[in-house]
């Protein structure tokens, strides 16, 4: 599933739907050429540690599911089948998900696509493949005056996806 995204501008579409989806207003994306580094930041609502364990983190999961077809603010969702976020981990070595709801702390983790292939394989449960923390070096300047919506930070980007 991960491999049906591999160009850069489909990754980046799927971050702006789920940002789309989430209510935000803004949607900021900041490339360092120079580290392969990349980073896509949402105002939108953001998620607290059941939101982000029950829904990001589960692949398949649908708003729809829930029986909703817009958004709080009656947008209709853009997101169908909850395999979009594949895209997000298909283009780095590691992926740093922050999110914040209503100003409260960050919560999210790394995803560090190495392991992620064996855990797939071996069809390992959340609990028996935990997310490493966070490194809040990566979003020092990105998170001032962030009280909600998310932060991804794409490192090491794939051969296929790095901007020229």
């Amino acid at each position: 599933g991960r491999n049906l995204y591999r160009n850069f501008i489909t990754v980046l579409g799927e971050a702006i739907s789920n940002a789309w989806d989430a209510d935000a207003k803004n949607v900021w994306i900041q490339i360092d050429r120079e580290s392969s580094v990349f980073s896509i930041k949402d105002d939108g609502i953001g998620m607290d540690a059941g939101d982000f364990q029950g829904k990001f983190l589960k692949i398949g999961y649908t708003k729809r599911a829930d029986g909703g077809m817009k958004t709080p603010t009656q947008r209709p969702y853009i997101g169908a089948k909850g395999i979009g976020k594949l895209a997000l981990v298909s283009c780095a070595k590691r992926i740093s998900v922050f999110t914040r709801k209503n100003g409260q702390d960050y919560v999210g983790g790394l995803i560090d696509n190495s392991g992620l292939d064996e855990a797939i394989k071996s069809d390992l449960t959340p609990d028996k493949y935990p997310l490493e923390g966070l490194n809040y070096d990566l979003i020092k300047g990105l998170s001032d005056g962030h009280d909600n919506g998310t932060i991804i930070v794409f490192e090491e980007t794939k051969e296929q996806i790095r901007i020229r």
